[in-house]
């Protein structure tokens, strides 16, 4: 796995963010603060979890929902206020209550992989709080969007989190 990934890299691949890096993400440093950093991956992560059908409708109707249990953020490259940022949201692999993915911020100004963001989130009844087994329905979504992913390019570095 190469570390030298690029935006062009994921020709083909559609985005689950873009923006622009807005002035107040600015830092002491003169480049994004790391606190806007998790906001753009939640805001990322918000967007691929509701094309599986996580949304307010799956929490009211059937009282389920996905809790975050673990977060590892890789710092590649800075980016700086003004560029053009894209998020990308893959989903490496499941087990019976848990999901596991990675996703890929890339500074679209310069090219450059700037961080990379991999994560578990459990599926979990909001009535129990407790980790449950995914509907069949919302598990056969994972498993497409899965399989989606070995389109893409390898990743950078090894998943450092592992499925429970």
């Amino acid at each position: 796995m190469s570390g030298a990934l690029r935006i062009a890299d994921m020709a083909g691949a559609e985005p689950d963010l873009v923006l622009t890096v807005p002035a107040e993400y600015e830092d002491g440093n003169g480049h994004v603060n790391i606190r806007h950093y998790f906001d753009l991956h939640a805001r990322a992560g918000d967007v691929a979890f509701e094309a599986i059908g996580f949304d307010e409708s799956y929490r009211d109707v059937r009282g389920l929902s996905a809790f975050s249990i673990e977060h590892r953020i890789r710092y590649l490259d800075e980016v700086l206020v003004g560029h053009d940022v894209a998020v990308y949201v893959r989903m490496l692999a499941r087990s019976s209550k848990v999901v596991h993915g990675i996703q890929l911020l890339f500074d679209t100004t310069t090219g450059a992989l700037a961080n990379t963001f991999e994560f578990i989130e459990g599926h979990v009844s909001l009535e129990q709080r407790r980790t449950v087994p995914w509907p069949d329905d919302v598990a056969a979504l994972l498993d497409t969007a899965i399989a989606a992913g070995d389109s893409w390019p390898a990743l950078p570095h090894p998943p450092g989190l592992g499925l429970r």
